[in-house]
């Protein structure tokens, strides 16, 4: 009897937990129904797409798969990490909408998912903090990066510039091929490198003790940070990386390198922009002095550790974005003759008239600069923005329930037939001024390359800048094919950003007008 009473208990206990379990599914279908009746790329019960986000980003094809989707399943469709849904939008229009006015009114938030594991990649920085913590950060680094700032420093742009030109011309004359991706990550690396920390671009220290700058292993150190936080955002548990593994071991020596890297220099920085008498401390250059860093280090809310996590995170976002976008540009003009022909008597005309590329001559690359907006419209090498709706709302006409995963998908977007005419061809004069005949003129497209809203990108100007400068450069001393074709504008690799797969390579010839 005693057996038999106990019995019922546990089938009436199990009635009841069954029972709540269901109700529970019920909501969330119902809630989610808006979402459910959307495209969605075939998944498995119950991980839905995870599985296969995390094996795409281990092997760096993440944003071409979302671009493979988009292409089949539209501007709005839904992925799912188990029960979580993520909207990937892909029209400009709506993208404006969320970004510009829903971040303003904080109906969309910056997703925890993705940036909780860019927080315990890189640590607590700019890029991933929100609300006062991201603002005061923001208001320490805002000076830093008026276009004034590297206009007074033009010099150092050009002549890093110009060592590139150097660069390939030693290698034409050895008549090898170059993958210009290397190269651009060198040039961009050194760029960032002098204004955030004031390394020298001859080489010398900037004070004893100063650890040795080498662009290449900074490079592959940040983008194993990079990888680790695409991994975790797709769904990698974040512990796996602290394994006694090839992979955990990858992890741990990518991060004691840039620690060491960065340490000494940010622990001159606040003893320089703290200290009463700094000027008296002897043997820092005076670049260093002058260095964005040492303005950082002049919130007293930043420390040591809160000032080496924005030192990397910068040096993260100022080298590699620029790089790429420069790689792609020298592919898509590779592909577009007809397109580089234009750009390069423009060049050569303003070059006659200044003699070289000086601050006048800048001023008038308006068409080179069009060609880098093309190129970040095409290949935007940071591809979406994580977000999260903090409410209940509405995009599309779709209902979206408050905690929905939304991600603005720029690689999409850029082929939006509607914002962008033609989407397929590799047109710059869309950014001057639009085609009468196609009844857009006076209509400006949306650029997306450096997002919208109050997260726009701070160091657009350098970006920009460094961009016009090298491809002008490039335009002027030569003329170049791809080695792969097309090939090298399809095939995508990805860390974080995404960047050739064969990393661009090129065969130059140097112009004989030069």
């Amino acid at each position: 009897m005693i057996k038999t009473q106990g019995l019922a208990s546990v089938l009436v206990l199990a009635s009841i937990v069954a029972g709540g379990l269901g109700w529970r599914w019920r909501q969330q279908a119902q809630r989610l129904q808006s979402l459910r009746a959307l495209p969605t790329p075939p998944g498995h019960w119950p991980s839905g797409n995870a599985l296969e986000l995390i094996a795409l980003a281990k092997n760096g094809r993440f944003s071409q798969k979302f671009l493979e989707w988009t292409q089949q399943y539209g501007p709005l469709f839904v992925v799912w990490l188990f029960n979580n849904p993520i909207l990937i939008v892909s029209k400009p229009k709506l993208i404006e909408q969320i970004l510009v006015q829903g971040q303003s009114d904080g109906i969309f938030a910056r997703s925890p998912n993705f940036y909780g594991a860019y927080q315990d990649v890189f640590g607590v920085h700019i890029g991933n903090q929100k609300g006062q913590e991201w603002k005061w950060r923001r208001q320490a680094a805002a000076p830093s990066f008026k276009p004034n700032q590297f206009s007074q420093k033009l010099d150092v742009i050009v002549d890093s510039c110009m060592g590139v030109v150097d660069d390939i011309q030693h290698l034409v004359s050895k008549q090898e091929i170059v993958c210009v991706d290397s190269l651009f990550v060198n040039l961009t690396m050194g760029v960032i490198a002098h204004f955030l920390l004031g390394v020298s671009l001859d080489g010398k220290p900037n004070f004893e003790g100063e650890p040795p700058f080498e662009p290449q292993k900074l490079y592959k150190a940040l983008a194993v940070l990079e990888k680790q936080v695409l991994l975790q955002s797709a769904g990698k548990s974040k512990w796996l990386k602290y394994l006694p593994t090839k992979e955990g071991r990858t992890y741990k020596n990518a991060q004691q390198y840039i620690e060491n890297f960065l340490a000494p220099r940010v622990a001159m920085a606040l003893r320089l922009a703290r200290e009463p008498n700094a000027q008296s401390i002897a043997g820092v250059s005076q670049q260093f002095r002058t260095s964005m860093l040492i303005q950082f280090a002049k919130n007293p809310q930043h420390n040591l550790e809160t000032l080496v996590a924005e030192a990397k995170a910068f040096l993260f976002a100022g080298h590699d974005t620029t790089a790429h976008t420069l790689s792609f540009a020298v592919g898509a003009l590779g592909v577009t003759p007809m397109v580089r022909q234009k750009a390069q008597a423009i060049v050569d005309g303003i070059w006659q008239q200044e003699g070289c590329l000086n601050t006048s001559a800048i001023k008038k690359l308006t068409y080179v600069e069009a060609i880098v907006k093309e190129t970040m419209r095409l290949y935007p090498v940071a591809p979406g923005i994580p977000l999260v709706a903090t409410q209940d709302t509405e995009i599309g006409g779709i209902q979206i329930p408050q905690k929905t995963g939304i991600e603005p998908f720029f690689l999409g977007a850029g082929r939006d037939p509607e914002m962008y005419p033609h989407p397929d061809e590799f047109r710059p004069e869309r950014w001057l001024q639009a085609d009468e005949a196609e009844g857009m003129l006076g209509k400006q497209p949306l650029h997306l390359g450096f997002s919208l809203g109050p997260h726009y990108c701070l160091g657009a100007p350098l970006a920009l800048l460094e961009a016009t400068i090298m491809l002008a450069a490039l335009l002027h001393y030569f003329d170049w094919e791809l080695v792969n074709g097309s090939t090298s504008l399809e095939q995508f690799d990805q860390n974080l950003t995404i960047f050739p797969r064969d990393r661009m390579p090129v065969r130059f010839q140097v112009r004989s007008s030069t």
